[in-house]
């Protein structure tokens, strides 16, 4: 079941210098270091072998026993699931919590029809993944006060090890899920609002915190899945998209070293994400048949020509953790993480000449209106992405109780390549001219120390350090050939860095014996340099820009019964701007497009007001929030003459809500797990001196309502079935909320999405799963088409 209980604030981030712009291809200036990479993973498995040999051959009798056994702040215990380990059950009603968080154990992650990582926060209270299909990479998670083009409010952590990408702040810098295996997964906790001193500013939404499985014994899996759904858009024409998941679990503990090797491998053909919609023109063209008419997000009417960016992705994951405990108080971790991307998007289009070929590009004529398509609009592209996560962590538990952690990690991506057709199908298909963008080479690194004292008295006292870099870089180019990118001549670069250092100190004192005071503060000192934009002709260099902040943050707990929890957190939070919104842009005619290198960082103030009751077999919580941004950033049109649209600072955004949650066993029958979750929010724009006529209208991207319900109940030992059903309320998707026909293309609908699985054990070693997501079929927009109803079958097998 999904319980709210603490977050483990383990530590975190990783750092990454950057190199200069170079007006040439830049994964072929890393193929040296790529080519490298296997001696590296030869070296790691060598040095595995040796220390799984070399290390004793039996487990220490508490982890023989299966009993808790602490290491720093983590308890694991034994479990019958994979034969692996995970943390333990916090207590009923923790008092040092800071904010609201709800975990999600790995045993109720069968109950979801899973196939990628992001979907293991399917059915979470007030939080919102955009997948548009099963394989997007471009899966943005949304929250409370801050829609999923802003993830740059949240930070997404594995084992620790930052996988946020906060190069950018919208559709193109998602989290990288790829990077960890669904199957990895032990356990995921959610903490809401910037109320801890333990994370970065951009906490101030949402940080999830993912931990993998570590075992405490010889563990082995292999599984394989199917999914296929049949997309019909509301233009009249359809198609089958299905594709297929396999993923393969060795672990094993051999004394005080334990390793995990993971891989998977997806392949999936997504549904149509956009559609063409033709210009008006006032010359004649070739005369078509095949528009059809459809209304527009501001309810005038629109005509469709067909179905552009299609995706065909191929995805593959290795990763190689491992851990080694010197002492009984000192282990040390390493991890490494490999995932590629191979997609290849096109376009069908609707229109037929006379003779009943196809219509891609140029002015043509219907019913005697006059329209153009530009010659890209249907057009091909390829992209390829390489990344690698590098990480090493240290728990040891010093003199007197104290306990000190370290994490490092580096996360980089080697290969972003994206090769693009600028003529229309058909001749495109076999080459042509186009683009060639190489975003290869950048990356982040992070570092985090971290201090926990014992008890000290009434107090417990946690301290840190923290330093992060940011490095983005963009080269574009012309090319004859786009499909082998041959006589490129650079068209645009931009590029930048961040960097962060920061410290921090938090108090939890239970000053009575049914209160708790937890306090902490965060002092944060970020730079950003190295900014430059350019073109063919002509770069242009920024001057560093350099911010400091300190984010007070405090909570009272109240312990009315043993039952019953209060308490109030108040957390202030400061998100620097990221690197694309500072320097990612273009010159036209010597003027600068898109980004602003004068951006100020948004900063938070929130309140959370939660009551939590326990009992018999259920929890039940509300939750009262409020949430002030002031600077708030946004891509908007200012009234300047002439207007500027670019990244800019709104002055305050507020939004206040509730929320309600209920999870619980054994309901009303035995077997049955429940979790249900409503919130309501009302995101407010308050000022906003750049465009004053958008005061008073709503923020976009957060629906007034969100709700899920989740049944898994346990028809006998071996089967069980469950029902999820996942409701969003419409939302605007411009500041000016001109967007009030919501159920179409580019708009951003209500949905009720009913999803169903069936879980069957045929025996202790084989099982099989069928399910269906979107059970009713319905058909529903968050700018982009979201899936049809889609079969899911699987069979997994585990020693």
């Amino acid at each position: 079941m999904y319980f709210d209980t603490p977050i483990s604030p383990s530590g975190r981030f990783s750092p990454r210098p950057s190199g200069q712009i170079v007006h040439d291809r830049r994964h072929q200036q890393l193929r040296p270091l790529i080519q490298a990479r296997p001696t590296l993973i030869a070296s790691l498995v060598s040095s595995w072998i040796v220390l799984w040999a070399w290390a004793p051959a039996t487990v220490a009798a508490a982890e023989v026993d299966g009993a808790p056994v602490q290491i720093g702040e983590v308890v694991v215990q034994g479990q019958s699931d994979s034969h692996s380990a995970t943390v333990a059950e916090q207590g009923a009603i923790p008092r040092d919590t800071p904010g609201v968080v709800v975990r999600v154990p790995r045993k109720d992650l069968k109950a979801i029809n899973q196939v990628t990582t992001s979907e293991a926060l399917r059915y979470q209270p007030d939080l919102d993944v955009r997948e548009r299909f099963i394989g997007d990479t471009n899966a943005l998670i949304g929250g409370r006060d801050f829609s999923v083009l802003q993830p740059a409010r949240a930070l997404v952590y594995v084992d620790g090890l930052l996988i946020s990408n906060l190069l950018g702040n919208n559709y193109s810098y998602p989290p990288k899920w790829g990077v960890i295996s669904p199957d990895d997964i032990g356990r995921v906790d959610i903490l809401y609002g910037p109320f801890s001193a333990l994370y970065p500013g951009n906490s101030m939404g949402t940080t999830v915190a993912i931990q993998t499985r570590k075992p405490d014994r010889l563990a082995a899996s292999v599984q394989s899945q199917w999914l296929s759904q049949r997309y019909n858009d509301p233009y009249g024409h359809g198609d089958d998209f299905s594709g297929n998941q396999q993923s393969v679990h060795l672990a094993d503990r051999r004394g005080s070293f334990w390793y995990s090797l993971n891989a998977s491998r997806l392949s999936n053909a997504g549904q149509p994400m956009m559609y063409a919609v033709p210009s008006a023109s006032n010359k004649t063209g070739t005369p078509v048949t095949g528009l059809v008419q459809d209304t527009g997000t501001d309810g005038q009417p629109r005509m469709i020509a067909g179905q552009t960016s299609q995706s065909q992705v191929l995805q593959q994951q290795q990763s190689l953790r491992m851990g080694y405990a010197f002492t009984p108080d000192i282990e040390a971790t390493a991890t490494l993480g490999h995932w590629t991307n191979h997609a290849d998007t096109t376009g069908y289009t609707f229109l037929r000449d006379a003779n009943g070929n196809p219509f891609y590009s140029g002015t043509f004529t219907e019913n005697g209106r006059n329209y153009s398509l530009r010659s890209s609009m249907f057009s091909p592209s390829r992209n390829t992405e390489e990344d690698w996560l590098y990480g090493l962590g240290l728990t040891a538990k010093l003199a007197g109780g104290w306990t000190l952690s370290a994490n490092a990690s580096k996360y980089d991506i080697a290969e972003n390549t994206t090769q693009s057709a600028s003529t229309a199908q058909p001749a495109a298909n076999t080459g042509g001219a186009g683009k060639y963008a190489d975003g290869s080479g950048t990356g982040w690194q992070n570092l985090d120390l971290k201090l926990v004292s014992p008890k000290l008295g009434a107090h417990q006292l946690t301290a840190g350090v923290h330093e992060d870099q940011y490095h983005l870089s963009s080269l574009v180019y012309g090319t004859t050939n786009w499909l082998a990118a041959t006589d490129l001549s650079l068209n645009s670069v931009y590029a930048g860095k961040t960097r962060t250092d920061a410290a921090y100190l938090q108090d939890v004192w239970t000053f009575l014996p049914k209160w708790t005071l937890t306090v902490g503060a965060r002092y944060e000192r970020w730079k950003a340099y190295d900014g430059q934009l350019g073109n063919g002709s002509t770069t242009l260099d920024y001057a560093a820009v350099r911010h400091n902040a300190f984010s007070p943050k405090a909570a009272l707990a109240w312990t009315v019964t043993d039952n019953w929890l209060l308490r109030l957190s108040y957390g202030a939070a400061t998100r620097f701007p990221t690197v694309g919104e500072l320097f990612q842009g273009t010159i036209a005619q010597d003027s600068i497009v898109n980004n602003n290198p004068n951006l100020q960082p948004e900063r938070a103030q929130d309140l959370d007001l939660t009551s939590e009751y326990f009992h018999g077999n259920g929890r039940y919580r509300v939750s009262l929030f409020q949430s002030r941004i002031r600077n708030a950033i946004y891509q908007q049109t200012s009234l300047d003459t002439p207007p500027v649209t670019n990244y800019q600072n709104i002055g305050l955004v507020r939004t206040r809500g509730i929320e309600l949650a209920y999870s619980g066993h054994d309901v009303g029958i035995r077997g049955l797990k429940v979790n249900a979750n409503v919130s309501y929010a009302q995101a407010r724009i308050l000022a906003n001196p750049f465009n004053p006529t958008y005061v008073g209208n709503t923020a976009p991207g957060i629906p007034h309502v969100r709700a899920n319900l989740l049944l898994d109940y346990a028809v006998t030992p071996a089967l069980s079935a469950s029902v999820g059903v996942r409701y969003a309320s419409s939302q605007y998707g411009s500041l000016d909320n001109s967007d009030t026909y919501a159920d179409t293309y580019q708009g951003r609908s209500a949905y009720t999405v009913v999803d169903t699985k069936l879980n069957y054990a045929v025996n202790r070693h084989v099982s099989v799963q069928a399910g269906i997501d979107n059970l009713t079929n319905q058909r529903y927009y968050a700018y982009h088409p979201f899936p049809s109803r889609t079969f899911f079958a699987g069979v997994k097998w585990q020693l």
